[in-house]
């Protein structure tokens, strides 16, 4: 009755080391499968679904949300900063009552009581000026080249933003130009020509904030320091700028005096101007008795001199002062007309001269210098 088990040959123990193995196997599989069932579709539970299918789900869930967020992010600040701009000469101290009687709203509607527009060599001829001298520092923007074509197309979208930016200038002042040289009545001014060639002027100085922002991404992702400043998609500036633009088309930034159009559109490009200010700004840069590195070794950070970083933040701030300057000398000035526009022209050439030439140094000392580590 006793019934004796015997292994002498092992084969017992191989069997349940089998079963163990087996077993094990099965609850490995299961528990897996049950994960991936439960992370993708709890409701499918024949059909196993591949982890990667949903890490693709979600990072393009993400890509929605954050392309949405950029997207209400841009239309916040353009309706914003448009407010701002059409709001802020009237709340300057001291200049509430000059800002009231020169920035008067009109819509491409201008009449013999309101509407001054200068027709003097003086103003045309200084236009032209700026026309030539911009385009003289577009082009150098272009052939601020070396010899190393890895280098030149790492400093390409450096150039062609800085290029591009002097080019709405040119533009700007153009057809600015034209129109102060042939529209010499006030019946003129209210034509859908000359409609068409001051929204060519305002248009581009609405849109060369594009191009500010742009050229403020190359800065940080050349000069400035990693991850100090978000960059965020290359389509938010382009944006703003389009907006801008659209509603300088629209009439909304039309005054009596067509001149006041200009420097409400320099006052919407203040995001942008002070994206460039801190993006080269807020470093701490290499010292002139610092440890020298050989020739043709510097990064492009060692290569800007302080001198053009100096010209570079004086550029872009000081078109700031034009916006209160200009209704005190309309004002408050026995000023003509034909003067108050020599003299604005002439803190242009200063200012976006600057610009221009610190731009310069700038996509020279990229396509030159080594990538910084």
């Amino acid at each position: 009755d006793n019934i004796h088990w015997s292994d002498e040959d092992g084969s017992i123990a191989a069997l349940g080391n089998q079963l163990k193995a087996a077993t094990l196997f099965y609850l490995g599989y299961n528990h897996k499968h049950k994960q991936n069932n439960i992370m993708c579709s709890p409701s499918e539970t024949i059909t196993p679904v591949k982890v990667s299918d949903c890490e693709t789900n979600y990072d393009s869930s993400a890509s929605w949300t954050t392309t949405l967020k950029y997207v209400l992010s841009a239309a916040f600040l353009s309706v914003s900063v448009l407010e701002f701009s059409l709001w802020f000469p009237f709340v300057l101290p001291g200049l509430t009552s000059a800002a009231a009687k020169t920035y008067i709203p009109a819509f491409f509607v201008y009449d013999d009581e309101h509407t001054k527009f200068d027709n003097t060599p003086w103003t045309y001829n200084t236009d032209y000026l700026l026309t030539t001298v911009m385009s003289i520092l577009a082009i150098q923007c272009i052939l601020a080249r070396s010899d190393n074509d890895q280098k030149n197309q790492r400093s390409l979208r450096l150039r062609l933003y800085s290029a591009s930016l002097l080019i709405c200038y040119a533009i700007s002042t153009l057809a600015g130009a034209w129109a102060h040289q042939h529209f010499l009545s006030v019946e003129s001014l209210n034509t859908s020509r000359f409609r068409m060639f001051w929204f060519v002027c305002v248009g581009n100085v609405s849109f060369a904030s594009c191009y500010m922002g742009l050229i403020g991404r190359e800065v940080q992702r050349h000069f400035g320091v990693s991850g100090a400043m978000h960059m965020g998609p290359w389509w938010f500036w382009p944006a703003y700028g389009c907006y801008m633009s659209l509603t300088c088309g629209l009439g909304y930034i039309s005054f009596k005096r067509p001149a006041c159009d200009i420097f409400i559109a320099g006052c919407t490009q203040f995001p942008t101007t002070f994206y460039c200010l801190a993006a080269l700004g807020i470093r701490k840069w290499p010292q002139q008795n610092s440890k020298k590195v050989a020739v043709g070794k510097e990064t492009s950070i060692e290569l800007v001199s302080p001198m053009y970083r100096a010209i570079y933040y004086i550029g872009f701030i000081s078109n700031a002062p034009l916006l209160p300057v200009y209704p005190i000398l309309v004002q408050y000035t026995d000023m003509t007309l034909g003067g108050v526009n020599t003299f604005l022209h002439t803190w242009l050439l200063l200012a976006w001269g600057m610009q221009g030439i610190s731009l310069v140094h700038l996509c020279k000392a990229v396509s030159n210098g080594e990538r910084r580590v």
